[in-house]
């Protein structure tokens, strides 16, 4: 049966009233009037959530942003609330960049930060302690998937710090033109030593009376590179704990003297020989480089079509030591964000390992920083196609790097290596190797008793 809606009602009430009156022959008032239905009440709908906005800031050059640019469209696609401002700082502005916004407290909510920077930025209060975060997300995080010695660099007391983008050392890159042209065979034994390199190198170097027109290798001397070279040579830099310096040592100094000969020997050119603002081995000026696992996706780009190029791997030292260190890239958050939640949540995509694909293992970029995606790089590499073609080897003799951790001092650290060490090695100074290791530990001691609060 169906029921009586109000205005049915009071309508039926109305009439059955109205026949009573007349049946008692007595007048009665109308009825008011019904009121009208009150309209059913739209359902309150919440607002929408507030999108969260963090901003992103990378230190790779133009060849590497297109990946990133992939891996935000892949996040938002998944995370639609969060807007991520992305810039690319390159080269060396980066540093005064991050400094700069670090003093003021107004770092960006995600950036990069080399493990070797990772100590820094965390004893200076800049970035997020991540270790309860890793904890509460633990399964997603998956620590076991990183490279061990990789996470306790991106560590501070004990605490993580960073989450890894990759994982890098050197090798010996070589132009094949240079050597075709020059009837030399490739440089194929894996276990060469400095020596065969040196004796390599003379068969390309050029002189016109005393000056240099032909050199053999473009040479880096980034501290924590060579710091592999010295510790292959038997030196140390400090103690385990950072709190005693270890430099001025034998070892290291029969290092310096092997380099600062082979460089008057034309191994590589000295400071300010080459024209300024050209890549040496990019531009076809040098047959072979001592260069990183990441460079490989610039060099593409600044070779293109040009020559081939291959590498091989890293020389051993006299008595047969590996001369190799290892740091690598990671990424922060920091201490001023106001989203750390959001901040958080794309540093976990970031470090993912679709995202790792994406930047490291698809362009053969140095060595993935979560070990479950080097299957994909090693299918990447066999399938061949882009130089360089022995790109494999930087992941064999990782097993041989040294891997220590860096120190809270790194970057005063730093800025006593380029202003001492870098001009001995690099020339035209012919200072006295040995006074030279005596002022840099001198230096190296003072800058550990500024630091010693940060030690613990």
């Amino acid at each position: 049966m169906d029921k009586l809606n109000r205005r049915d009602f009071l309508r039926g009430a109305a009439f059955a009233g109205l026949g009573s009156a007349l049946a008692a022959c007595a007048p009665a008032p109308a009825p008011a009037p019904a009121a009208p239905a009150a309209p059913k009440a739209e359902p309150t709908k919440a607002p929408a959530p507030a999108k969260a906005k963090i901003r992103f800031i990378s230190n790779h050059g133009a060849a590497d942003v297109p990946l990133f640019k992939k891996v935000l469209e892949n996040f938002a696609a998944k995370n639609p609330n969060i807007d991520v401002e992305y810039l690319d700082i390159a080269g060396s502005e980066f540093y005064n960049s991050i400094n700069t916004q670090g003093a003021g407290g107004q770092l960006p909510d995600v950036w990069y930060t080399r493990t070797f920077d990772v100590p820094v930025y965390a004893s200076k209060g800049w970035t997020v302690d991540l270790q309860p975060l890793v904890d509460r997300d633990a399964k997603e995080v998956n620590v076991d998937d990183f490279w061990p010695a990789e996470l306790a660099q991106m560590k501070w007391k004990g605490h993580i710090y960073a989450l890894p983008y990759d994982f890098s050392n050197i090798g010996i890159y070589y132009n094949k033109k240079w050597f075709d042209e020059a009837k030399v065979g490739y440089p194929a034994a894996e276990n060469w030593k400095w020596d065969d390199l040196l004796q390599l190198a003379l068969k390309f170097i050029k002189k016109e009376g005393n000056q240099f027109k032909t050199w053999g290798l473009d040479m880096y001397l980034w501290n924590w590179v060579f710091h592999g070279v010295m510790f292959g040579w038997g030196g140390k830099i400090w103690s385990d704990d950072f709190k005693t310096s270890l430099v001025n040592s034998k070892e290291n100094l029969e290092c310096f003297k092997w380099f600062i000969s082979a460089r008057k020997q034309g191994l590589y050119p000295e400071a300010g020989a080459m024209p300024q603002g050209v890549n040496p081995f990019g531009g076809g000026l040098v047959p072979m480089a001592f260069q990183g696992s990441w460079a490989t996706v610039n060099l593409r780009s600044v070779i293109q079509d040009k020559f081939d190029f291959d590498v091989q791997a890293m020389p051993k030292s006299p008595t047969g030591a590996a001369c190799l260190n290892a740091a690598g890239g990671a990424w922060g958050i920091a201490k001023n964000t106001k989203a750390l939640e959001a901040a958080w949540t794309f540093n976990k995509f970031l470090t993912s390992t679709e995202s790792t694909n994406v930047l490291i293992s698809d362009p053969l970029r140095s060595i993935p920083g979560r070990k479950s995606s080097v299957p994909r790089w090693n299918e990447t590499a066999a399938k061949g196609g882009m130089p360089p073609k022995n790109v494999a080897i930087f992941g064999k003799q990782m097993e041989a790097a040294a891997a220590a951790p860096y120190p809270p001092y790194w970057q005063d650290y730093g800025t006593a290596w380029n202003n001492m060490i870098v001009p001995l090695l690099s020339g035209p100074s012919d200072a006295d190797p040995a006074k030279v290791l005596v002022d840099f530990d001198a230096e190296l001691k003072r800058i550990i008793d500024v630091n010693k609060a940060s030690l613990g």
